[in-house]
């Protein structure tokens, strides 16, 4: 059993973080946990099986923007009352953006208004099941100190797709917050949309007594080219659709067993992890943000009678939400860091 939380709430547009977002209390913020339950199965000493079914619990929080408070001279938004910089929602005159300062804005940015409110959607079930098979490219019994496995898999699309939950959006005409039925944001919804492909290698080398050098990768490529789930107001005459888009993540590290008796081994390396803007197979149709966040990550495992545990906290230093297909630039909400645990026995 592994679990996964990530707490999203620092906004990119490419490199460069959007901290006007959070002084102007518009962010969006994604509070993820997954659940996998697995189970694993050795075939022989070379092949294995493994099926993974994994189970989501997701909100998300948002504004509620007053679209009438704009500026009757230049129809802008202009700040909430109590707010004496008007930086934080226009500036006239910007200047290019830093990746060590936005403090000014372009003016082609979403600029929605004063905020008035926040609400939460949520997401929660079965997510998409994985079924993966490796294989130890040398004999295991010959090959104790260094070995490459490969993995082929499918992910099947069990997720719901288009969980629904109440929306709030603010109606000027009438000065009141109105509730919408809509399709919760893609990213917390539970299921992709789409079957996948699952490429896997996992690789080892030990160099020193109780050193080792670890590499892993995955990517699931995803010929789908969308979900068919409607992005916003469900009655729109021409709806956005959400994308089923690929995934990837990779690690490099060491690991040092610095209490043998014990069975306890101090792990540390680094780990990319994010979706492209095109689809490795299939077209990459529809709405999807591209990203990716680089993080060392710090980890224990623990290994001793048929019991192995472990947790890591990989802390993000790079993060980048790329173009789309297109080339069109938009924003996502990225996680300072993420937990991960897990806890499994051999028999």
């Amino acid at each position: 059993m592994s679990h996964r939380w990530q707490y999203s709430d620092k906004h990119f547009v490419g490199d460069i973080e959007q901290t006007y977002r959070e002084r102007g209390q518009t962010q969006v913020i994604n509070d993820i946990n997954v659940v996998d339950l697995s189970v694993g199965y050795a075939v022989n000493k070379r092949i294995n099986l493994v099926l993974g079914v994994p189970f989501q619990w997701a909100t998300r929080s948002q504004a509620v923007n007053d679209t009438r408070r704009k500026d009757p001279k230049t129809g802008l938004p202009v700040p909430p009352k109590g707010n004496n910089d008007p930086r934080e929602f226009y500036n006239p005159n910007p200047e290019p953006a830093r990746k060590s300062d936005d403090s000014t804005l372009n003016p082609t940015s979403s600029l929605n208004g004063a905020v008035i409110d926040r609400y939460e959607t949520s997401a929660y079930g079965l997510s998409d099941i994985k079924l993966l098979g490796t294989y130890w490219l040398f004999d295991p019994d010959e090959h104790k100190d260094q070995n490459i496995s490969l993995g082929l898999g499918v992910l099947f699309p069990t997720g719901e797709k288009d969980a629904k939950d109440t929306f709030e959006v603010y109606d000027p005409a009438s000065n009141t917050i109105k509730t919408e039925r809509r399709n919760v944001d893609n990213s917390i919804q539970p299921g992709s949309g789409g079957w996948g492909i699952i490429f896997d290698i996992y690789a080892f080398k030990q160099f020193y007594t109780n050193f080792n050098l670890y590499l892993a990768g995955t990517y699931i490529a995803t010929p789908e080219t969308d979900a068919g789930v409607i992005n916003g107001t469900l009655t729109a005459a021409n709806p956005s659709i959400w994308s089923v888009n690929d995934s990837f993540i990779g690690r490099l590290g060491v690991g040092w067993t610095f209490l043998p008796k014990y069975g306890l081994t101090f792990t540390l390396g680094g780990r990319v992890e994010g979706a492209p803007s095109e689809d490795f197979i299939g077209s990459s149709g529809g709405r999807r943000r591209p990203g990716y966040a680089v993080s060392i990550e710090p980890g224990l495992v623990f290994v001793k009678n048929r019991w192995i545990v472990s947790f890591s906290t990989p802390v993000a230093i790079y993060r980048n939400r790329l173009d789309d297909s297109t080339g069109a630039e938009g924003d996502a909400a990225f996680a300072d860091f993420m937990t991960l645990a897990s806890v499994g026995r051999s028999f």
